[in-house]
């Protein structure tokens, strides 16, 4: 009886303690909500139509805001774009934590996409590409110009992300917020 009432006793304290620190216990997130089936298909027609058209690369992903939730972002599981399916999409919260991975795995620089979907409230989709032509002027001091109408926005300016001044000196991937 004495070992009984002590387990009770630990498990009170562990209870207690845990209520203190919401931190430590993981909750799983919930889901945004449901999403029509063709904003799905609008999302796996965008990821090929950029594999075919040169923008993605296999390594590339292109992700959109969920439909009825600003807090949860939409994304193919981690797959070349050109063999993205329905089945593949999932769903992510803007820490960039799957709601229901069902045993697939994500892009390790899923984070890009959190990370800019908190940041602005204002962006619907995200596209991360290894481009060939645009690689050269994040590793030079080469600043890249406008050179057609079109491209006007660029008159400004593009910042380059340098991922050693986050903090990733020898790092290579956005895989973690902190470099998101």
């Amino acid at each position: 009886m004495k070992r009984l009432v002590g387990l009770a006793a630990l498990a009170a304290a562990i209870s207690v303690i845990a209520s203190q620190h919401p931190g430590a216990a993981q909750t799983s997130p919930t889901s945004g909500g449901s999403v029509e089936p063709a904003i799905i298909e609008d999302l796996v027609v965008a990821n090929r139509i950029l594999a075919d058209q040169g923008v993605l690369d296999g390594l590339g992903h292109v992700s959109i805001r969920h439909p009825t939730n600003p807090n949860r972002y939409l994304m193919s599981r981690s797959l070349a774009p050109a063999l993205v399916t329905a089945d593949d999409v999932m769903e992510y919260d803007l820490d960039s934590n799957p709601i229901d991975a069902r045993g697939r795995s994500s892009f390790i620089e899923r984070f890009i996409h959190g990370e800019i979907y908190k940041a602005r409230p204002d962006v619907m989709a995200v596209i991360h590409s290894h481009s060939p032509s645009v690689i050269p002027f994040g590793i030079s001091q080469v600043p890249m110009k406008a050179t057609y109408a079109m491209a006007s926005f660029l008159a400004a300016g593009v910042p380059v992300f340098d991922i050693r001044k986050a903090g990733g000196a020898g790092e290579l991937l956005v895989r973690n917020a902190q470099f998101g």
